[in-house]
């Protein structure tokens, strides 16, 4: 209905029918008798709607952010939730999500310390869309339920897991630097620790040489030994 990126324009008005797409997904996903697909599938429908429509939803689009906040909370509809944050996050028409953003990082921390490897690689994903994209809208407290499950994935027991997350650390570094200020006690060394496994190569090796240079670039460094 409303292209984005290289492909978007065409002339088409989309206008005539958010309202009626809109209200029979609307239905969907406020049911909670319904069969399991379909509440994956009525999440992920809104959520593109949300992300290409939301300038034309008004006053209801913190309704829907609403809703997807508790399906987040929802053990059964978590992982298709944090893929639609992810995907809402990252809209380029800027969706304010400061209305349920505290709480959606406090859950989101809650998935890092699951052992369910897919939401976990999901929820670092969501989280380094979120804090690109919505930095301004972002409190240093607010990481710190993110910030403290992250010693946990920063290993060489699960190589992918500790690149994604030390990508996570170097976009705060860039966006929120003064979230950061007492990683030196807590993730830091995580970090150190796995420069000398012989196992870091490639990707993860990139990955933390980011950081390094993120860290750097944003001063923290110094604060960092300053604070120690």
């Amino acid at each position: 209905m409303r292209p984005q990126g290289p492909s978007a324009g065409g002339g088409f008005d989309p206008k005539p029918f958010v309202r009626e797409v809109f209200s029979v997904t609307l239905k969907r996903l406020k049911a909670t008798d319904i069969d399991q697909e379909v509440k994956e599938r009525a999440i992920s429908c809104m959520g593109h709607m949300v992300c290409h429509l939301g300038d034309h939803l008004g006053a209801e689009l913190q309704g829907v952010l609403a809703i997807f906040l508790e399906r987040l909370k929802n053990e059964i509809t978590r992982l298709t939730a944090v893929r639609t944050l992810t995907l809402i996050s990252a809209s380029p028409l800027k969706i304010d999500l400061s209305s349920i953003l505290p709480e959606t990082l406090s859950v989101l921390g809650s998935f890092l310390r699951k052992n369910e490897r897919v939401l976990k690689l999901g929820t670092l994903a969501c989280l380094t869309s979120i804090i690109t994209h919505q930095a301004a809208n972002i409190k240093p407290a607010a990481l710190e339920p993110v910030l403290s499950e992250l010693p946990g994935l920063v290993d060489e027991s699960d190589i992918h897991v500790s690149q994604v997350s030390v990508s996570l650390l170097s976009v705060m570094a860039r966006s929120c630097p003064s979230s950061l200020s007492t990683i030196s006690l807590s993730v830091l060394p995580c970090v150190f620790r796995l420069v000398l496994s012989p196992l870091l190569q490639g990707a993860a090796l990139s990955s933390i040489l980011d950081l390094l240079q993120a860290l750097v670039l944003s001063n923290i460094l110094f604060l960092l030994s300053v604070s120690c």
